[in-house]
């Protein structure tokens, strides 16, 4: 029977490790134990069997008692592996919290070391039972979505930079704008998908970052387009003159107000020296105007005035010679009389024989009209004529020049130049001057320097000849 007993207390009681600490719980427990003195009065029989019952009872309270303190262990056991598990989860969760809160704007997002995230899961694995696990698992599943969600977020971060960048290059894609939207879609649809993951300081994050980095490019493009056609306004009043200087000021001032409040500094950087360059060119272009303004009412007034003084020497030899009529009627000329004759009239003054000049670098040269000494001179004096000048040559010099009044308008020489109102003058002078061109071919090859904007060379051997426009001046070069 007492076989039967401990047969039954296996059955009903499993097989139990204990440890070193149960082990001795129970010695002490069995040593400390002092069982009651046996009866004298009990018969041998009922001796035996009340000490089969006491053996029993014995057995049954060893057992409960191993239960309960094996039972105590494995709570100890399962409240140490659930402090280890909340620790590495907390700790993995913490970093994952600063990283969403040191992450900047335009900055890429960090993830969690797989070797730390394996770690914690292991840990978690081994709570068996425990009423705050689920609080653990909920903390490790948002872990997990935020490590599976930064490289899509990074993707989204690379895009939005990429399109920063090239918004902030002086020449960006004419296709911006539609690039600008699609990826404003993209952004909303992936932040809606990554938003339902369960992981509230990401969707938190997502919404503050990428949704204001979306908002802020799509406004700063659109002040950026119309920024771009104010300063095109600019450079095409600057280049018509088609304002004045306080009008120009006025509005440049209202662009660059724009301009200052732009968050992209580069972009604004960049405008802001489009602007400049607008005004510069702006008020080179307004002082040429003026300059071309003065020079032109200063040649029309010279013009004036030798056609003036053209107009009283042309009456004053008709008067000279319907008196030299009368002399030669009358008789012999007296000495006088010739002299009177002779008195220099107004176009000898304007354009006496000779005279010297001084040039722009302060030199003094001569300049004559004497073509018994130069007798070709005559010829490019006539062509002179034809446009209101005179031809002059410097003495003991190779260097010729046309002159209207005290201004010269053209330059023979080796190398012979003109400005370009000027330019029938110039064809005329150096189609004589070349001998083996017609004026349709120089003139031709005028015009095809103005269009192409190249000079026209030609070299054979040791001779050739160079024709460009340079600065608003035609320069024949030939050798």
């Amino acid at each position: 029977m007492k076989k039967n007993n401990e047969e039954n207390l296996k059955q009903e009681l499993p097989q139990l490790q204990l440890n070193e600490s149960a082990k001795e719980r129970i010695h002490t427990t069995l040593l400390n134990h002092q069982p009651s003195p046996p009866s004298k009065k009990r018969s041998w029989k009922g001796s035996k069997w009340g000490s089969l019952v006491a053996a029993a009872l014995g057995i049954f309270i060893f057992s409960l008692l191993t239960v309960y303190i094996i039972s105590e262990t494995e709570k100890e056991r399962e409240q140490e592996r659930y402090v280890q598990a909340e620790e590495e989860i907390q700790a993995v969760y913490e970093e994952m919290e600063g990283n969403l809160q040191s992450t900047e704007e335009g900055q890429m997002l960090n993830p969690i070391e797989e070797s730390k995230v394996n770690l914690a899961q292991s840990s978690l694995k081994k709570v068996e039972a425990s009423p705050d696990k689920e609080e653990l698992t909920s903390l490790m599943r948002e872990i997990e979505i935020y490590n599976q969600a930064v490289p899509q977020v990074n993707e989204l971060q690379t895009q939005i930079n990429d399109v920063n960048k090239t918004l902030s290059q002086s020449v960006f894609d004419k296709d911006l704008g539609e690039k600008i939207s699609s990826l404003k879609k993209e952004v909303t649809n992936k932040l809606k998908k990554l938003g339902q993951l369960g992981n509230p300081s990401l969707k938190a994050f997502l919404s503050k970052h990428y949704t204001a980095q979306m908002d802020t490019l799509e406004k700063e493009f659109e002040t950026y387009t119309a920024l771009q056609e104010d300063v095109q306004d600019l450079k095409k009043m600057a280049v018509e003159q088609s304002v004045d200087a306080q009008e120009f000021e006025q509005k440049s001032e209202e662009v660059m107000s724009q301009v200052n409040r732009l968050e992209n500094k580069k972009m604004a950087a960049r405008i802001e020296k489009e602007i400049n360059t607008a005004k510069a060119e702006f008020q080179e272009l307004m002082a040429k105007a003026k300059s071309e303004a003065e020079e032109k009412a200063k040649a029309e007034a010279e013009e004036n005035k030798r056609m003036e003084e053209e107009r009283v020497a042309q009456k004053r030899r008709k008067e000279q010679a319907s008196k030299s009529k009368e002399v030669n009627a009358s008789g012999p000329v007296s000495k006088e009389k010739e002299e009177s004759l002779d008195e220099s009239s107004p176009e000898d003054e304007l354009y006496p024989m000779e005279f010297t000049m001084t040039g722009p670098n302060g030199h003094t040269f001569k300049l004559s009209r004497d073509f018994s000494i130069y007798k070709i001179g005559k010829e490019y004096d006539d062509i002179a004529r034809r446009y209101g000048a005179r031809f002059y040559y410097t003495p003991n010099s190779d260097v010729s020049n046309v002159i209207i009044g005290r201004k010269i308008i053209a330059t023979v020489s080796l190398v012979s130049a003109a400005k370009i109102e000027y330019k029938d003058l110039f064809i005329d002078l150096m189609t004589f001057r070349s001998k083996h061109y017609t004026r349709e071919q120089f003139a031709a090859l005028v015009d095809t320097v103005i269009q192409s904007g190249e000079p026209y060379k030609v070299e054979e051997g040791n001779s050739g000849e160079l024709l460009k426009l340079e600065n608003g001046t035609f320069i024949y070069h030939s050798w």
